[in-house]
């Protein structure tokens, strides 16, 4: 996949995530799946380039509080964190994976779309392999639930 195709999908994540209190939980999670996983493999054949400067810290509003709310008792989930340690599982939040995603993405699409592509292209690969990516593995599976509380839609 092409740049313009990844910067695509990071904008159409972005209006998803904007426009989230519209959806219904679960109509909004299964979008966040089919995005997120062609995010993540249009992630991975991103160029390699050198950063001019690493700090793409953008003003951008987290949107954790409307996904918290979005979510209500769903939001919360568990997982084996590490699978080689005996310890209990961990509990993860959709809220907050969603959310650290959505930082991740829209920070470098405001020094894209600044000019600052090298910068931009860098940070999201930076990203995909590390934080974002782990939230965004963590997130994918939750579509398949259905609901059962008419609240989940």
């Amino acid at each position: 996949m092409s740049v313009d195709t990844f910067v695509q999908l990071v904008r159409e994540y972005v209006t998803t995530i904007d426009r989230a209190s519209q959806s219904q939980p679960h109509e909004l999670l299964s979008s966040c799946a089919r995005l997120l996983s062609r995010i993540y493999s249009a992630g991975l054949d991103l160029p390699d380039v050198q950063p001019t400067d690493d700090d793409v810290d953008a003003e951008v509003a987290s949107p954790m509080a409307k996904l918290t709310s979005l979510f209500g008792r769903y939001d919360n989930y568990f997982e084996v964190f590490d699978p080689f340690v005996d310890e209990k599982p961990v509990v993860g939040s959709l809220a907050d994976d969603l959310a650290d995603i959505y930082l991740d993405l829209a920070r470098p699409l405001a020094a894209f779309d600044a000019g600052r592509t090298s910068d931009a292209l860098w940070t999201w690969k930076f990203n995909l392999q590390g934080h974002c990516g782990d939230h965004l593995v963590d997130a994918l599976p939750f579509p398949r639930f259905q609901p059962t509380d008419p609240s989940m839609g």
